[in-house]
This record gives C-alpha cells, structure tokens and sequence, in this order.
C-alpha cells in the first residue's frame, strides 16, 4: 500500500509539475523537455513541433537517444555520466533527427533536478536551433579555404606553365624527327592534360566577372539540359524535369550558373554507368530564394566520402583535380547562395543549387 501510495504521489506532482512547465515553456521559442533518470521524455514542450516536425504527445515515453545522431550518442552518454558524478550542468552542441528525416543542430543546456535528499530525480533539457548558425560557418570556413586555395593555385599554375611551354614546344619538334611518333603523341596527349589542369587552376585562381541579370529558372535548366542530352541518352539516363507554379526569376550571371549546373549534372552522369533516372526538380525556397535540386539513382556516396566532396584537390573520378566542385561551390557563394549534397550508399545522391531571386 505504501509503495503504491508513493507512486501515485509522484504521479500527481509530476502532473501538476508538467502544467507548470507547459505554461512557462510554450511562451518561449526555444525546446524544452523533461527526462528521466534513465532519459526518458516526460514532457516536451510545443516548441518540438515547430523546429523538429514531432507532435508534442507523439514522443512522450520514448528515450530520447532515439532521436538523437549516432554519431552524437557517445557525447551525451559520456556528458550524462558527468552530470552523475558532478552533479553540475552540462551545454552541448549535437543533432536532432526532424520527422522528415533530416538533422537539425541543436545547443543544450542539461540541469540535473535533485529530490529532497540531494539525488537526481531527472533532468530538465533546454535547447535552441543553431542549424543556420553552423551552416554560416561551415559557410565561412569553405570560403576561407577557398580563398587560400585560389592563391596557391595561381601561384603553381604559373610556376609549371612557362617551363611546361618550353617542354611542349622541344616535343613538337622531335615529332618530326622521330620514325615511330607513338611515345611522342602520348607525351604530348600528357602535356595537354597538364595544360587543361593549369587552366583549370587560373580559373579557379582568378577573379569572375559577373553581369548580374534576372533569368527566367525554367529556361536557364532546359538549355543546360539540352547540352546534357546526347550525353545522358548515351548512358541510357532519363532526366525528369519538376517545376513549381509561379517560379520566381533567378538574380545571376547566367553563362557562370549554366557552368554550375553543367558540372553537377555531368558528375551525375558519370556516377551512373549502369543508366537510371535523374530528376532536376525546381521550386520556391523559403520565400527568398530558389532551389534547383538534382537527385539521380546512382550508386550514392560513403558518408567518408562525403564529408570530403568540395575539399580542395579531393575526386572521386579517377582523371579529376577536385576543382571542378570547388569552383561551382566559389560562383554559388558569390551569388549568395549555397550547394547542398546528400547521399545514401546503393540509393542515390541528391545536389541542392539555392539562390536568391533578387
């Protein structure tokens, strides 16, 4: 009888506690929950449903490392074991799955809440949305590295390219001397190879200039993909095109995006020997911007791999420098807009091109 008693004693303080947390937290736009001992959601605060999708009576009684990042799971195991033995707050920054599936990054503060003997009873999370925040720096990082990479890149281009000249020139000279030219049309298939890397450097290294000027989305994508089309129909490719109603115009220098979307599109091509389908679906983004997102039903891409797309010098391809993607990535920031890649190995990978509409 005691035991019961006990129980539903902590029942109702926890109800009555619970009003009193809903009253304070759906006031505030930052998430708040309360867990168990063992991390258990008690409550959650409305707030869950407007940055991560849940419906606040959907996810109470489950664990919350369910909806935390594997990667991330570690840390907040190793983070609770310090609450334990401290008995001090913890601030940590990890990721939250949202229903639709993807991650959003979250800072957190963990208070431990004690019982009248000084025991942690349970813990009360505070977290806010810092997903723009770590995509504005992960903004700034690339564009720092680009930046250095562009100086190294002028500075190596013009070291090799004069001696380079020298070379092709002696070569081109003993191709007429020699009786079996085979080793000198290769040497000089090489040379124009270094050459076409070179000039991919300087295009990298220098400055573009762009006239800016609205374009009409739906046009600008149906020619890039009319210069695709032999291409994708020798691989046995289908391309889809999905447009939104009312598209907006895209503020850009058109000659550097159709570039842009060549190299994405002609990346996917190759990444699908086997044929399949690709789909370059265009829609309004957040009021502001335009998204152009290609997804194809390639092989997809390691998440090892991944993280290194867009490193300077990193390729996949076997005869690539890696500054192909770079560039692109170097045109969209200077446009005001960024690239976005996911992939799932054996389902596919999708490249997200977002620009301003003005």
């Amino acid at each position: 009888m005691c035991g019961n008693y006990r129980t539903k004693r902590f029942e109702e303080e926890l109800k009555i506690r619970n009003i009193k947390y809903e009253i304070i937290s759906d006031g505030i736009q930052d998430l708040v929950a309360l867990l168990s001992y063992d991390g258990e959601i008690l409550y959650n605060s409305s707030s869950y449903e407007k940055i991560l999708g849940y419906r606040t009576d959907s996810i109470i009684g489950n664990n919350i490392l369910e909806y935390i990042h594997p990667e991330d799971i570690s840390l907040v195991k190793e983070q609770y074991n310090s609450m334990i033995e401290t008995k001090a707050p913890s601030l940590i920054e990890l990721r939250y799955r949202h229903v639709n599936g993807s991650w959003i990054y979250i800072e957190e503060k963990i208070s431990p809440v004690f019982d009248q003997y000084g025991k942690i009873e349970c813990f009360i999370l505070v977290g806010r949305d810092i997903t723009e925040r770590k995509r504005a720096e992960e903004l700034l990082r690339r564009s720092e590295k680009l930046s250095i990479v562009g100086q190294l890149a002028q500075s190596i281009a013009h070291e090799i390219r004069n001696p380079l000249t020298s070379i092709k020139g002696f070569v081109q000279l003993l191709q007429n001397e020699v009786k079996n030219p085979l080793f000198i049309e290769t040497t000089l298939d090489e040379i124009y190879r270094i050459e076409e890397v070179i000039q991919e450097f300087l295009r990298f290294a220098q400055p573009q200039i762009s006239t800016m000027e609205r374009i009409d989305a739906k046009l600008l994508i149906s020619q890039v993909l009319t210069l695709v089309s032999t291409h994708s129909k020798q691989q046995n490719i289908k391309i889809i095109e999905v447009y939104d109603q009312n598209l907006s115009d895209i503020y850009c220098d058109e000659n550097q995006m159709k570039h842009v979307l060549l190299q994405l599109l002609q990346n996917l091509i190759e990444a699908m020997p086997n044929g399949g389908n690709i789909k370059v679906q265009v829609c309004n983004y957040k009021e502001e911007y335009i998204k152009i997102k290609i997804i194809d039903s390639g092989t997809g891409i390691s998440d090892e791999r991944l993280k290194k797309i867009g490193e300077p010098f990193y390729c996949y391809k076997e005869k690539g420098t890696g500054l192909g993607l770079m560039i692109s990535h170097k045109i969209v920031q200077e446009h005001g807009g960024n690239i976005e890649i996911r992939s799932k190995v054996n389902k596919g990978t999708s490249v997200s091109v977002i620009l301003p509409i003005k």
